[in-house]
């Protein structure tokens, strides 16, 4: 592109990162070419949704509105996991180092390198999964997951931190973007596990050990499957501006894939903050 002309270099940042030196450029090019972009929709379609699902069993499994499973990819690197013995050798061997000498620079140095790597990876993973998907698929559906939340579990939270869903959202939404494509994102209280697409029934009682969702109308699918459906007759449903909400979904507007909020959602009053005194010291007279 900057041979023909269509970009323009602005600035270049160096770093220094992981015992390396990086160039980072700004550029401002155009737009994708046509032939690499999706073909625009007419506005009475409201067909093609397609679901993505994250999970840690299978990093991501996709399915269209009625039911049909159209990516599962569990084979995820795990960077963090698999270099877990790795990291805290070269921890260990930074901690007896002196501080303030040449061993404990390098030391310093070598463990920074193997985070870089374990990044590097876990990047290249999402780099893909999303390039897949977005060259795939134009209306695309994820929901709103509270990873900060989801990390006060201990038990899970070293294998959440090492799946990076955030990181991935994020390059699904601009990536999309590029193409011409939408991505729509579900509320973080929309039961998209529990919910049967079917019948519309909610299972309180489902827990994360259960597989398999079945519900009581006689529906029973892969319950990573049955939450991307889900997702996607919600994308479904909320992308028509002259349907109302559903009632059931308790997800209220879909979040722009912007991340700004919309201009229609009431504001929340905020209490203001409680003022309050600072302390005063009076000393003790002193006996005449």
């Amino acid at each position: 592109m900057l041979a023909n002309e269509r970009a323009k270099i602005l600035f270049a940042t160096v770093t220094h990162h992981g015992g390396h030196w990086w160039v980072s450029l700004n550029v401002e090019a155009a737009d994708v070419h046509p032939a690499h972009q999706h073909p625009l929709r007419a506005e009475a379609d409201h067909g093609g949704w397609v679901g993505v699902d994250r999970g840690l069993s299978a990093f991501l499994v996709s399915a269209t509105s009625d039911g049909e499973e159209v990516a599962r990819i569990g084979d995820a690197p795990k960077a963090l996991r698999a270099g877990m013995a790795r990291q805290r050798r070269l921890s260990k061997s930074l901690s007896r180092k002196q501080k303030g000498s040449a061993h404990r620079r390098q030391a310093a140095t070598k463990l920074g390198r193997h985070h870089h790597r374990n990044t590097n990876v876990r990047r290249h993973f999402l780099h893909q999964v999303s390039n897949a998907l977005v060259k795939t698929h134009d209306r695309l559906v994820i929901e709103d997951l509270n990873v900060t939340g989801m990390l006060r579990n201990h038990r899970l939270a070293q294998a959440i931190s090492d799946a990076g869903w955030a990181e991935f959202a994020r390059l699904l939404r601009y990536k999309q973007a590029w193409r011409g494509g939408d991505v729509l994102v579900a509320g973080r209280w929309f039961p998209s596990s529990k919910r049967c697409p079917e019948c519309g029934t909610v299972r309180g009682d489902l827990n994360l050990a259960e597989r398999v969702f079945t519900c009581g109308c006689g529906h029973s699918a892969d319950r990573d499957r049955n939450a991307a459906t889900n997702l996607a007759r919600w994308g479904q449903a909320h992308h028509d501006p002259h349907r109302s909400p559903d009632p059931q979904a308790g997800a209220g507007p879909p979040t722009p894939a912007d991340g700004t909020a919309l201009t229609s959602t009431p504001r929340v009053p905020v209490k203001p903050a409680r003022m309050t005194r600072e302390p005063t010291f009076t000393p003790p007279r002193r006996p005449e």
